[in-house]
């Protein structure tokens, strides 16, 4: 695998690729949804980005913060009406399980349209549910979309929530999960928040049997000041994470990869669990991650 420099997007950004490779790290992040446990094989290498040409250029349309002269749309959900969710299918339950010690029961019910957004929300009410540790203290969302594709530019503009222990995601999953499991499935992070400090950094994963690798980017202000686009452009040979229409982190092909196969979208907001911790007292609910939408692109 070889990681050529990409650009900085900010000034004082701090930008890079790091392999992640604690036992306890892989075990806790290997999936948002699953138990399985972590292969432990050493990952491939890669290098920080370093400064290189222009940012990708932002487009006049509000569809997309980056040029799309090059692509063509195959798949998007606006969320302007409530026939929207019917392109999704939903977890129920406590998802993960001790594996990830998340504490939300999944429903639904906690996912809600309106004037055009997408309002994916946290309460405090486990709804009389059993988690794996006792009763559930939340309630939450995890959707999945019907639709799946190989390669192409997927993006979303979201509104990430603040607040410890919320735990904030969009990803995608490789859709013959069901049959082999992960990391053989492959799990691309296009935007997870743990909502630790510093909470202006953005974080983005790759997963694979090779191992996890890291992507981060700071932005001015901390992410959940407001909407921001978060993409990944993706090709046979490179996946590229974006954010707001520039390029922050970078991962080539090697062999054995698994980023060959058609995958679907998953939007989720999980409380609590071994990466984010526990939610606090200052912590509040409702919480709601916000998405304006979600849109699929193949090169044109």
């Amino acid at each position: 695998m070889r990681s050529n420099a990409r650009s900085n997007p900010w000034p004082g950004v701090l930008v890079g690729v790091l392999l992640v490779a604690s036992t306890a790290f892989l075990a806790s992040r290997i999936a948002h949804a699953s138990g399985d446990t972590a292969n432990n094989s050493p990952p491939p290498t890669s290098t920080s980005s370093q400064p290189a040409g222009s940012p990708n250029p932002r487009s006049s349309s509000p569809a997309s913060a980056i040029s799309t002269a090059d692509w063509k749309l195959s798949w998007q959900d606006d969320f302007n009406t409530t026939a929207a969710l019917n392109r999704w299918s939903f977890d129920v339950g406590n998802v993960g399980g001790p594996a990830l010690a998340q504490l939300q029961w999944y429903d639904r019910g906690n996912a809600t349209i309106t004037g055009g957004k997408l309002a994916i929300t946290a309460t405090a009410n486990g709804g009389g549910h059993q988690c794996w540790n006792g009763p559930c203290h939340y309630s939450s969302v995890r959707m999945q979309s019907h639709f799946g594709q190989a390669y192409g530019l997927f993006e979303a503009r979201i509104k990430l929530p603040a607040g410890s222990g919320l735990w904030p995601a969009f990803w995608l999953q490789g859709d013959n999960y069901d049959q082999v499991g992960l990391p053989k499935a492959g799990e691309l992070d296009i935007a997870e928040e743990p909502n630790r400090p510093p909470l202006n950094e953005l974080h983005g994963f790759s997963h694979a049997p090779q191992g996890i690798h890291k992507f981060t980017a700071d932005l001015p202000q901390p992410l959940s000041a407001g909407y921001h686009v978060y993409a990944i452009e993706w090709t046979r040979s490179r996946i590229t994470w974006l954010v707001d229409g520039k390029a922050y982190g970078h991962l080539d092909s090697y062999p054995g990869w698994p980023f060959n196969h058609p995958f679907n979208i998953i939007l989720n907001l999980a409380v609590g669990g071994n990466w984010p911790g526990s939610p606090t007292s200052s912590t509040h609910f409702p919480a709601s991650m916000d998405v304006d939408w979600v849109r699929v692109y193949r090169k044109a």
